[in-house]
């Protein structure tokens, strides 16, 4: 269910930032240092991007990586609260 959930989330984001970007499938791809066969499985859903891949990405846009997921400050903050007070595990939220 969860991979559904995030499979639908990128197949819907990665093209809407790219192209509100005026960025090319291939640009993205060179910028991140992947593959553009790569690049087009994360957009068509085939393959999920990894944490150090959504990273990359996100500086590749010079977006936080909280901009890039589309959360608001406040959802931000509420997950580093809770990461804090150790309610998520350590290491799912990077700093």
């Amino acid at each position: 269910m969860v991979n559904k959930i995030l499979t639908s989330f990128f197949v819907r984001r990665l093209p809407e930032i790219r192209r509100s970007k005026g960025v090319t499938r291939k640009e993205i791809a060179k910028g991140v240092g992947i593959t553009l066969g790569k690049y087009d499985k994360w957009e068509a859903g085939k393959v999920l991007p990894k944490s150090e891949d959504i990273a990359r990405i996100a500086s590749f846009y010079k977006m936080s990586v909280d901009e890039f997921l589309g959360l608001t400050e406040e959802e931000s903050e509420a997950i580093k609260q809770k990461s804090a007070q150790g309610t998520i595990p350590s290491g799912a939220v990077r700093r």
